[in-house]
């Protein structure tokens, strides 16, 4: 690499990650009417949600300092757009962007939040944001279809729901494609750290480490990064064949579960919460698979994490109406990292997120999702592991 180009590469990453004097994000949409908008992002490695109220001209401002770059999502706080499942909700598509310190403007339609112009001079933003463009398409047919199935669903409709999963998860996949080719064209962008955050149940150990080891090191050095590398090296704990991690905690029913006490059995561990709508609508199935096997040595542990409220006794509450709701008759524990930090233990980055362990306490399957695909496959593996 030549003098000139090394120089170039080595003040971008510095003007990426050194400390500016925060960022500024005016955002207009048209439609509001009176609704608030919700902006979640990071801030001391905790997400946070901040509320925007309009200002007098009808737009919202919203200011502050990220210590790394981030990608930041902002919802619309309207409930007629709500996608509802039975008792559970699901918002439409959030408008995800890149966040840094700098000024922006963001423009487009409330119905639509995910589809509007985002404008920044920033030379991160607008790397990102080309992605983001190309993206849209396969956003904009993925909520067609998310809305067609919750239709159907909702009238116990099922001629047609396979086709929809399966139109479904070849949005995910080509998503999940799209962003580990942005990764390997676009290793000295930052979104390129980020994307791969999203990849631990796609990519292999090994595609993990050689991407994240194609980042800079002034990147992989940041808080972000250093993050990311703990979460990579995290992720391979629950690697096929790896022993269980172990964990005692009590139930819903006042009683202790232990996985010690579960030796010999074959288990499967779902990470799910109320607010879940594919972590809901997998209830049905899932009993029926517990009613057949339950008998033959195998237990299921739902382990609760109830996002939606800061309050334990709120947690609580949710947790146990969504129980009764769905007639979930396993066991049964509410996430609490004071007491055991499970989602952090197991690695977890998307709801629902199953772990399927076998007789010998070994990790032998991990899905991320519900479709009808993913449910086969685990219905085959317990079938292997539990033959009539």
């Amino acid at each position: 690499m030549n003098k000139a180009c090394l120089f170039f590469l080595l003040v971008f990453i510095s003007s990426t990650i050194s400390a500016q004097t925060g960022f500024e994000v005016k955002i207009k949409l048209d439609g509001i009417a009176e609704n608030k908008i919700r902006i979640y992002s990071q801030r001391n490695n905790k997400y946070v949600i901040d509320t925007l109220t309009q200002q007098s001209d009808k737009s919202f401002l919203w200011k502050g300092f990220t210590e790394d770059p981030q990608f930041a999502r902002i919802d619309v706080l309207d409930t007629t757009l709500y996608l509802k499942v039975g008792k559970a909700v699901a918002m439409p598509p959030s408008l995800m962007f890149l966040l840094t310190n700098t000024e922006y403007l963001i423009q487009g339609d409330a119905k639509t939040v995910f589809l509007s112009k985002i404008q920044s001079n920033n030379i991160e933003v607008i790397a990102y944001e080309k992605f983001r463009i190309q993206d849209t398409l396969q956003v904009i047919a993925s909520y067609q279809l998310q809305k067609l199935q919750n239709q159907k669903y909702n009238a116990k409709d099922t001629v047609g729901l396979a086709d929809i999963n399966a139109k479904q998860l070849f949005y995910k996949k080509k998503n999940q494609k799209d962003r580990a080719i942005f990764i390997d064209n676009n290793p000295n962008y930052f979104a390129s750290l980020l994307m791969l955050q999203s990849l631990f149940l796609v990519l292999t150990n090994n595609e993990l480490d050689e991407k994240f080891n194609s980042f800079p090191t002034a990147f992989k050095s940041t808080k972000t990064g250093v993050l990311l590398y703990n979460k990579i090296e995290s992720n391979k704990n629950t690697a096929i064949g790896k022993p269980i991690i172990p964990f005692s905690q009590v139930g819903i029913d006042g009683q202790i579960v232990n996985l010690e006490n579960l030796k010999g059995k074959v288990i499967l561990i779902d990470f799910w919460g109320s607010w879940c709508v594919p972590c809901r609508i997998s209830h049905p199935a899932l009993k029926k698979l517990y009613e057949k096997y339950k008998n033959k040595g195998f237990e299921i542990i739902g382990i609760s994490n109830e996002v939606n409220s800061k309050n334990i006794a709120d947690q609580d509450k949710a947790w146990r109406k969504a129980v009764k709701e769905d007639g979930i008759n396993w066991l049964q524990i509410l996430y609490d990292p004071q007491v055991f930090d499970a989602v952090k233990a197991y690695d977890i980055n998307g709801y629902p997120t199953k772990f399927l362990i076998d007789q010998n306490g070994k990790f032998v399957m991990r899905i991320l999702g519900n479709s009808e695909k993913l449910h086969s496959e685990l219905v085959a593996k317990l079938a292997s592991l539990l033959p009539d």
